[in-house]
């Protein structure tokens, strides 16, 4: 056996035992852990609010029925025509999926999908004189599309009520086609899995959703927020909004993580809702139930993309090179950014 081979059969053998070491570590739990995770559960409020996260969202657009019925209502003709046409001239056909994204956020916020900060009145169509008039409970026929609370406008033109459902069933967001970031996080999350584009859903403590798409051409992680038809523009949450934030966390169908430190790049607000170590683990916990049964292979692959994205994550500065989003938040009304803290100022 020559050196070369030597050196080749060692570093195999290395990489070998190092495969064994993740694969352990990313599915296997240690004693005491479920105790832990339970006692952390019971005690702490913030643990039950991820957990309840972790029930509702992970596995919630992988539902190929739904699938079927939102390729029924979009234009696909259209939507591909343009991702197309996009492509003229490039060089990297590795990118094609990046730009069906793009596409998607153009088509969801420009043709498809609208912003609502009050809906027209019911019985003049007027929607300059809509007052908010305070909030219902959701009748028999709202409540069957996951509506748990109903906005209430009153019209000082006509004297007309009109109700504003908040509905969360991402079917019903198909016939509707209106309402504000809850709802446009919701459908495009959909909208993106029905495509087979692997799709995170980010939650932040202080009110806003959006997503994360994984770019297999970039090799990471890359924001999408259909509200703003922004791709890759992390900062715009804390710098061009002005927004202040404590926690970003993202939920998908193999993992939960912490991704505070990608979107809060200065106003952080005090993080103490549960012990730092406790959400490491609360949230290693979660990954670990996803992934006990996958594959090795993919668990694998799992946990090396885990560790990149734990490097990009130290890093400070802008995790993106694009900085042209505008300052202040884009959807919503001028009343409503400001109320929320989010208009640039």
């Amino acid at each position: 056996m020559n050196v070369d081979e030597i050196y080749s059969n060692v570093s195999r053998k290395l990489l070998n035992a190092y495969r064994i070491i993740v694969l352990k570590k990313s599915k296997q739990f240690c004693p005491g852990e479920d105790l832990r995770y339970r006692t952390l559960l019971s005690t702490n409020a913030f643990a039950r609010k991820l957990d309840s996260l972790r029930k509702s969202l992970c596995y919630r657009y992988d539902n190929e029925n739904w699938h079927a019925q939102v390729f029924d209502a979009l234009n696909l003709e259209l939507i591909y025509q343009n991702v197309d046409s996009s492509g003229v001239g490039s060089t990297a056909s590795e990118d094609y999926e990046d730009r069906l994204v793009k596409e998607l956020l153009r088509y969801f916020k420009e043709d498809f999908f609208t912003w609502c900060d009050r809906p027209k009145c019911t019985v003049c169509d007027s929607v300059e004189f809509q007052r908010a008039v305070g909030q219902g409970m959701p009748n028999q026929d709202e409540a069957q599309y996951e509506c748990g609370v109903v906005e209430l406008y009153h019209c000082d033109k006509c004297g007309g009520v009109t109700r504003f459902p908040r509905y969360n069933d991402p079917i019903k967001l198909l016939e509707t086609r209106t309402g504000r970031c809850g709802e446009w996080c919701n459908l495009f999350t959909l909208v993106l899995k029905s495509f087979g584009i692997e799709t995170r859903y980010i939650w932040n403590k202080e009110d806003h959703v959006w997503c994360e798409v994984y770019s297999n051409y970039l090799k990471r992680w890359v924001h999408v927020d259909s509200c703003e038809k922004s791709f890759d523009e992390p900062f715009i949450y804390s710098i061009n909004w002005n927004k202040s934030m404590s926690y970003v966390i993202a939920f998908s169908c193999d993992s939960v993580k912490d991704v505070s430190n990608r979107y809060i790049l200065k106003n952080q607000l005090v993080r103490d809702q549960i012990n730092e170590d406790d959400l490491h683990f609360l949230l290693d916990y979660m990954t670990k139930t996803f992934r006990k049964s996958l594959s090795d292979e993919y668990v694998y692959l799992l946990s090396c993309r885990d560790e990149l994205e734990d490097i990009e994550l130290l890093k400070t500065g802008l995790p993106s090179s694009t900085t042209s989003a505008a300052v202040g938040r884009e959807s919503g009304s001028t009343q409503w950014k400001k109320q929320r803290g989010e208009d640039g100022n």
